[in-house]
């Protein structure tokens, strides 16, 4: 294979994203695409002389595609992504994965068994400042991460969920500020921690009565490294300061005003050295309320070079290249699928009032998610 014959599965919204990228990809033949609107899939197919379809499973049928974008609300990413990998094609998800580790775990199986790629949209990785993280945690400079502190503040109005009442049940969204928001920052966490392995929380609605879904979450967690974290997550305070702080045996990282949502913006890192290992200086310093001094240097995160891509368009190229060339995405299914347990997790916690261990049973998450989806149990 030396091209990709390419679909796109939700054409609005972000998909409007995977579309561009796909058409300006050189090793990407876009073939088809796939939306409810039948007015809107039609005019845009008829533009670019491709085939339309309202719905995916007509697509299939057809055999058009090698690999699919998929950027639809998040209940069909399970439903679509599953017949997909069944029918022989790729895909990249939007995140979530999926809305429940079963429905992942459902795809990650389907993949392995037929030799597929799955890539999630999880672009945030992708970003300058989570780069310069990570490539400070993996060279230890940190040391073993003992705490991490990570809040994620937006706000949104009730016109937010009357433009897309999607958002606004457990059905389709599969949660609320969790899911739906903060998804991208709890795998942010994830990727920089490893896999959480205990999680309590309480989760709620503060501002948005008619909401089914959560608008506030409040959770702290240890991490397999033995991190401890500590995550809140709201859509009722004004977007004007949110926190992540991530503190080890030799040194702490700070970021002191993250900005959500503005995409890859350059931040200020404060990393702050202690000059011997905290387990060292426990055990040394003298006076009863004596610290460690702290010395601050401030780390930059302007791009080396601005020709290098980030977000959707790095994630589509990455998908591509594993196709055609073998290797795994920038961000895999299996990766993302951690984000999904953990944020089930949480809601699990929150609802049954109990610390859970991981892995998750997905068996009980399941029972409590039908129950929240038929209306047998509420926030």
């Amino acid at each position: 294979m030396d091209i990709v014959r390419y679909g796109i599965i939700g054409i609005q919204g972000v998909g409007e994203t995977h579309l561009r990228l796909a058409q300006k990809h050189q090793k990407v033949e876009l073939t088809a695409l796939v939306d409810i609107d039948s007015d809107a899939v039609k005019y845009q197919a008829q533009e670019l002389g491709i085939r339309s379809f309202t719905d995916y499973r007509d697509l299939l049928d057809a055999d058009l595609v090698d690999a699919v974008s998929i950027a639809t609300p998040h209940n069909l990413h399970g439903e679509i992504g599953l017949a997909c990998l069944n029918a022989g094609i790729h895909i990249f998800v939007e995140k979530p994965l999926a809305n429940t580790v079963s429905a992942a775990d459902a795809m990650l199986s389907a993949a392995l068994l037929s030799d597929l790629k799955i890539c999630v949209g999880h672009q945030y990785r992708t970003y300058r400042t989570p780069q310069r993280m990570k490539e400070i945690i993996d060279s230890d400079i940190l040391g073993p991460l003992h705490r991490i502190l990570w809040t994620w503040l937006e706000f949104r109005p009730d016109s937010y969920y009357k433009r897309d009442p999607w958002r606004t049940n457990w059905r389709q969204a599969g949660g609320g500020v969790l899911l739906n928001q903060t998804s991208h920052d709890l795998d942010l966490i994830c990727w920089l921690a490893g896999a959480p392995v205990e999680v309590s929380a309480q989760i709620g609605k503060q501002l948005h009565s008619y909401l089914e879904v959560e608008d506030v979450a409040c959770a702290t967690a240890r991490f397999e490294g033995g991190a401890l974290a500590s995550f809140q997550g709201s859509v009722n305070q004004p977007g004007a300061f949110s926190l992540r702080q991530l503190a080890g045996d030799r040194a702490m990282m700070v970021i002191q005003d993250v900005k959500s949502l503005t995409g890859d913006q350059t931040d200020e890192i404060l990393l702050g050295h202690y000059g011997d290992a905290l387990s060292s200086l426990t055990a040394s310093i003298e006076p009863i309320s004596g610290q460690p001094p702290i010395t601050w240097e401030s780390i930059n995160t302007e791009p080396s070079s601005t020709d290098s891509p980030t977000g959707h368009e790095l994630l589509l190229h990455s998908f591509v290249m594993a196709i055609l060339q073998g290797g795994e995405p920038y961000v895999t299914g299996q990766s993302a699928r951690t984000t999904v347990e953990f944020i089930n997790a949480i809601v699990l916690s929150a609802l049954k009032k109990r610390t859970v261990e991981l892995p998750l049973d997905p068996a009980e998450y399941d029972e409590l998610f039908s129950k929240l989806v038929n209306g047998e149990m509420s926030l």
